[in-house]
C-alpha cells in the first residue's frame, strides 16, 4: 500500500503541474499586447534629431552566422586611438545617435552606432535567438572593430534601455573588452529609484505582467519557446520610422540593466559615469543625484535638457565629449 500511495501521490503531483503549466501556457498567450498612446513629448525629440550627414549601413557577421548592421563615424584627421560603440534606447535603431556620433567624430573619437539585434536592420525586429545573444553581438562587434582599430581604448556609450545594457555589460565578461562607460539617463530596472511613475507624461511602455510572469513560470520546468512572444509595446507615433514597436520577452530580458543595479555600480564605479537631463520625463534627475552620486560614481546632471534630448542637444553633446577628457 506505501508503494501505491506514493505512486498515486506522484501522479497527482504531476498532474498538478501539468495543470499549472496549461494554465501558465494560457496566460501567456491568451491576449496580445496593446501599446499605450504616442507619447508626444518623445516623438517630438525624436524627431528633432538631426539625421544630416547619416552614413551608410556596414554589416558584419556575428557567431551565428546573422549580418547585423552599425554606422561608423570616423574620428577627424584619421586618429586611430579611441572608439566609442554607441547603444540606442528601447524601440530605437542607429539613427538615433547620429548626432552623437558625429560631434564624438569632430572630436577625433572613431564612433560606430549599433542597431542592436532586435532593431533597424539588425536580425528579426522586436526577437532574439536566445537570453545573452546581445552580450555574444557585442563581443562579436569588438572582434570586428579590432581588425581596424587594434590598439585603441574603447568605450561603451548606452541610452535609456541602452544605458542599463551598458551598465549590465560593465559589470559582466563583455566589459573587460572596455576601457570605459558612459550611460545617458539610463534605465535602472523597474524598481530602481531614478524611474518616474509610468503613468501620464511618462508612460513610454505598457508591459503585459500576467503574460511575462507566465512565461518565467514556464521557464522553470523547461518550456521557452514561449519567449518569443511579444511582452512589452512602445508608445511610438503610428508613422515613426525606424521603431521596434514591441520586444519579446528574452529581448526584453536582454536589452536592459543588471538585476541588481547597485551591486553593478559599486563593482564598475570607476569606469561607468552618468549623463542625464534635469527635465527628463521619464527619469528622475534628483534619483541621479541622491541614489547614484553617493556610490561614488560620478553623475553629471544638465538643466533644460529631456529624455531624448541628452543624445542631441547641444549642452549634452558637450558633456558626452567632455567624458572623454582632452
Amino acid at each position: 500500500m506505501s508503494f501505491l500511495s506514493n505512486l498515486f501521490w506522484g501522479v497527482r503531483v504531476l498532474l498538478a503541474l501539468f495543470g499549472a503549466a496549461c494554465v501558465a501556457l494560457v496566460v501567456a498567450i491568451a491576449q496580445p499586447v496593446h501599446a499605450p498612446p504616442t507619447l508626444a513629448s518623445l516623438y517630438k525629440g525624436a524627431t528633432s534629431i538631426d539625421q544630416a550627414g547619416l552614413p551608410e549601413l556596414s554589416r558584419f557577421q556575428a557567431r551565428d552566422r546573422t549580418w547585423l548592421a552599425y554606422r561608423l563615424y570616423p574620428a577627424k584627421g584619421g586618429a586611430q586611438d579611441r572608439l566609442a560603440i554607441l547603444a540606442h534606447g528601447s524601440s530605437g535603431s542607429s539613427e538615433e545617435m547620429n548626432a552623437a556620433a558625429h560631434v564624438l567624430a569632430e572630436a577625433g573619437v572613431n564612433a560606430v552606432s549599433m542597431d542592436v539585434r532586435g532593431h533597424g536592420a539588425s536580425g528579426s525586429r522586436g526577437d532574439i535567438g536566445y537570453i545573452g545573444q546581445l552580450d555574444d553581438d557585442l563581443a562579436d562587434l569588438v572582434a570586428e572593430l579590432r581588425k581596424s582599430y587594434p590598439a585603441a581604448k574603447l568605450t561603451l556609450i548606452g541610452h535609456s534601455a541602452g544605458g542599463g545594457y551598458a551598465l549590465r555589460i560593465a559589470a559582466g565578461p563583455v566589459g573587460a573588452l572596455f576601457d570605459h562607460f558612459v550611460l545617458l539617463a539610463p534605465y535602472l530596472g523597474y524598481t530602481a529609484p531614478t524611474n518616474r511613475p509610468s503613468e501620464g507624461p511618462g508612460r513610454w511602455a505598457e508591459p503585459d505582467l500576467p503574460r511575462i510572469a507566465a512565461i518565467a513560470a514556464l521557464e522553470q520546468i523547461g518550456v521557452d519557446w514561449p519567449q518569443t512572444l511579444p511582452v512589452i509595446a512602445f508608445a511610438n507615433a503610428p508613422n515613426a520610422r525606424s521603431v521596434t514597436p514591441r520586444y519579446s520577452f528574452r529581448l526584453l530580458a536582454n536589452y536592459g540593466p543588471p538585476r541588481d543595479w547597485k551591486g553593478a555600480i559599486e563593482a564598475t564605479k570607476d569606469r561607468v559615469e552618468i549623463i542625464a537631463g534635469a527635465n527628463d520625463e521619464l527619469m528622475d534627475a534628483d534619483g541621479y543625484k541622491n541614489a547614484i552620486a553617493p556610490l561614488g560614481m560620478r553623475v553629471t546632471i544638465l538643466p533644460d535638457v529631456d529624455h531624448i534630448g541628452v543624445v542631441y542637444q547641444p549642452e549634452a553633446l558637450k558633456a558626452i565629449v567632455a567624458t572623454f577628457g582632452e
